[in-house]
């Protein structure tokens, strides 16, 4: 009897400590939410501050009032995007070698002219923009000499802002920013704070921080030697890129790599040529194909929809056998992916000498030709 009673008690001792346990754990967390709400920006504010003063002592800041406007009106539009209304962002342009950016506590975002010249998009600035807002906004710097220091964020603040010389930590933040010398957690982290903030935006586009990635990737594959700077020195760079490419399959997001780069421009213009008014049409400056018409009018709306087509249905990963070609009651046809992207007759080609069939296949040897070339400038894109 004795023993059944003991089971009992112990049976209801284990029951209240568990429910003791998980009455704290929610206690913690509630207290965690509240100490992250109470979240300091100001002193945040003033360690970027000092560290800025430092910075701008060993780098000349260059006035681009054109790029310096271009930087604010992103960095405006991603923060309110962000829902983090406390951080003032600040940005500069800095005379450093190297494709890079970085950024301080407090909304301090540093920006080389080489990045500048590097992006060929408005949406690869933004997302390399939102990138280093991503570490500003989860406190990455701040975090990892925590962790190294094993210190709390209450002697942070103390000893950084009094300036205890013993320790150094201005001088270890400024090197975590500078080099980008993130942890590989903290680094996804801010890549995904950039998708997010993308994705939420209407004005720029997510699949622009692949596009940056992989030409990065493809630049130090080519040119080892060159200082790509932001993004260079982590080894899981492949792995990176593939995440992104995930994160965009998973939110059904198309990887069009036209949207945020120059890869593949297509114009056309019409010239006459031996009293025949000629529709040419050109892939990255090289023409792809030219044909005729008898009215002008006509000529310029046929060269414009096979333009508008082109840009459609044209991507760097495409392969020459999603290019088919066919012939229905004398017309040939170019698909792409199984869509009619040109459609010519003997009539429209006749001051060329050759059949419709022949100037529509040498139009798909032409794009090959012009993809293969990019793929191998682009070794990035060749990851699976």
């Amino acid at each position: 009897m004795a023993k059944k009673i003991l089971i009992f008690f112990t049976r209801k001792n284990q029951y209240f400590i568990s429910c003791l346990s998980i009455f704290l754990l929610i206690f913690v967390l509630l207290l965690s939410a509240d100490v992250y709400a109470q979240r300091d920006f100001e002193k945040e504010e003033r360690i970027g501050h000092r560290m800025s003063e430092k910075i701008e002592k060993q780098y000349q800041v260059i006035e681009d009032q054109n790029n310096l406007d271009k930087l604010i009106k992103i960095g405006v539009h991603l923060k309110t995007v962000s829902g983090v209304k406390d951080i003032d962002y600040q940005f500069k342009i800095i005379d450093k070698k190297g494709s890079n950016a970085f950024a301080l506590p407090g909304g301090f975002i540093y920006l080389t002219n080489d990045l500048l010249d590097f992006v060929q998009s408005d949406d690869e600035l933004a997302a390399v923009i939102a990138h280093e807002m991503g570490h500003i906004i989860h406190q990455h710097s701040i975090k990892q000499i925590l962790d190294h220091k094993k210190l709390k964020l209450v002697e942070f603040f103390t000893l950084i802002l009094t300036g205890d010389p013993t320790l150094g930590l201005l001088g270890e933040l400024a090197s975590i920013t500078i080099l980008n010398s993130y942890r590989r957690e903290y680094e996804r982290e801010a890549d995904l704070a950039s998708l997010e903030l993308l994705n939420k935006s209407q004005i720029y586009h997510p699949v622009a921080l692949l596009t940056y990635f992989e030409r990065v990737y493809s630049e130090y594959m080519l040119k080892p030697s060159r200082d790509m700077g932001i993004f260079q020195t982590h080894p899981d760079l492949e792995e990176r890129i593939q995440r992104i490419k995930q994160y965009l399959h998973d939110n059904g997001i198309r990887i069009d790599r036209r949207l945020t780069t120059n890869y593949l421009e297509i114009n056309g213009e019409i010239q006459e040529l031996e009293a025949n008014l000629v529709a040419k049409l050109f892939l990255n400056d090289e023409e792809i194909l030219s044909f005729t018409h008898h009215e002008s009018q006509l000529l310029y709306d046929k060269m414009m929809e096979i333009k508008s087509n082109l840009e459609r249905s044209l991507t760097v990963d495409l392969e020459p056998y999603e290019m088919t070609l066919s012939n229905f009651e004398g017309e040939a046809i170019l698909r792409i992916r199984g869509e009619r992207v040109i459609t010519l007759d003997h009539e429209e080609i006749f001051f060329m000498g050759l059949t419709a069939d022949e100037v529509l296949q040498q139009t798909k040897e032409k794009i090959t030709r012009i993809l293969w070339k990019i793929k191998l400038e682009l070794p990035a894109l060749l990851i699976q």
